[in-house]
């Protein structure tokens, strides 16, 4: 059973499922041209260059050092420069990942797109230069993001492969973040809600009481005087049909004079709450 790979950034720590040893080869067209792998492979855009990095790292004649990239051959002599942008391209897509030992390995992801690339001929590999403008054009078409983001998705990943499932899981973990998130700033929300809605019903039966207060009748001058008589507050009210009690017709001062005489000479009177006590004259005392 091969164990499988995962791609880590250059100067990270290595990861502990890298695949050291590569699969069976397959020679390029020795199974002649294969349709589903020529429509992956035209799918992915690749070069015929990082078909032979990706066999380098599978055959493990692809070494990191000071300098750069470089291959080397079976007995660990360094020999000609491997272009470094382009082994990023591969590792940060999925492809390639750095070993502890300074070697650059093909991940299961790059496995199976050599054995694709081999199945499909080279009839389907784009040329390097029409490759590079896509690359550059998809990284222009991400400038927010940092330079490792804009090389993560400059290159399509392999469809159903470990890349693409853990990217896959990283998208779920953040949604499910996003839902828990959701969730908190929607019972906050509410919460708000509901303290806004306390506050306003406070505030209605504030000013239903005002409201009720400033038209309920006034009883500063008992209703029981002529309206002409009464305060300005009064007259106001009794013009907008607020009564408190039925005032005299205007004009029968006389009656209510002759009314307020016969009270007192009674020692009481028709307002409430009043007594009129009369007090009569002794002389003679001495």
């Amino acid at each position: 059973m091969s164990s499988k790979t995962t791609a880590a950034h250059f100067g990270a720590a290595p990861r502990p499922r890298l695949a050291l040893v590569a699969g069976p080869r397959v020679m390029v067209g020795s199974q002649g041209p294969d349709s589903d792998a020529a429509r992956t492979m035209a799918d992915l855009g690749w070069c015929a260059a990082f078909v032979d990095t990706v066999r380098l790292a599978v055959t493990g004649g692809l070494k990191a050092d000071a300098s750069g990239f470089r291959a080397v051959d079976a007995d660990g002599r360094t020999g000609r420069r491997v272009k470094g942008e382009r082994v990023r391209l591969l590792a940060r897509c999925g492809y390639l990942a750095r070993h502890a030992s300074g070697l650059v390995v093909a991940t299961e992801d790059g496995h199976e797109a050599l054995r694709l690339a081999e199945a499909a001929g080279p009839g389907v590999l784009r040329d390097e230069a029409d490759v590079m403008a896509s690359v550059r054009k998809a990284r222009r078409a991400r400038q927010w993001d940092s330079h490792a983001g804009q090389d993560a998705h400059a290159l399509p990943v392999l469809p159903g492969g470990g890349e693409e499932r853990r990217r896959l899981a990283v998208a779920r973990k953040g949604a499910e973040r996003a839902a828990v998130e959701a969730e908190k700033t929607r019972k906050r929300i509410e919460a708000l809600m509901r303290r806004a809605r306390i506050r306003d019903r406070r505030e209605a039966r504030r000013e239903a009481a005002r409201e009720a207060e400033r038209t309920a009748p006034r009883r500063c001058c008992r209703g029981v005087w002529p309206l002409d008589w009464r305060c300005g507050e009064c007259r106001e009210l009794a013009a907008r049909g607020i009564e408190d009690f039925p005032a005299l017709p205007p004009g029968d001062s006389d009656s209510r004079t002759r009314q307020d005489h016969d009270n007192d000479t009674d020692g009481r009177t028709d307002m409430a709450g009043k007594r009129c006590i009369t007090v009569k004259r002794i002389t003679g005392f001495l």
